[in-house]
């Protein structure tokens, strides 16, 4: 009964793909399941600390000779967003598509020490 519940909400009913998300000591890695797709339609996007990933299928041409009687194979448009906990060093962010696996790196940005501030005093000035 509850097997499809929050399938396709929001999505127009085409499923986005399941997230791995990993912080190491040097960066973050995200891994998404994205069999079928080829290089040129998933866009990935770096806008603040928000990473988006998205994707699209076009549908096959369907052949005149045949009649159909089930058809599983999508097409559509998935969009994923991720709020980056740490900082990463936006011009190094790495994404790889192997074997229907989309692979995105990156590395935590440099981060500077902190300082003390000096506070000035300036004498008070007569009114």
């Amino acid at each position: 009964m509850f097997a499809d519940f929050g399938r396709g909400l929001g999505r127009g009913g085409f499923d986005a793909p399941s997230l791995d998300f990993a912080e190491t000591s040097d960066g973050i890695e995200l891994k998404l399941d994205v069999p079928g797709y080829k290089e040129g339609e998933i866009t990935v996007t770096l806008d603040g600390d928000v990473l988006t990933i998205s994707g699209k299928t076009t549908a096959q041409t369907e052949e005149k000779e045949k009649t159909y009687h089930l058809v599983e194979r999508r097409s559509g448009a998935f969009s994923r967003s991720v709020v980056l906990p740490v900082a990463v060093a936006s011009d190094k962010v790495r994404a790889s598509l192997v074997d229907g696996v989309l692979t995105i790196t990156a590395p935590k940005a440099a981060t500077t020490a902190g300082r003390t501030i000096t506070i000035e005093t300036k004498p008070a000035v007569a009114a």
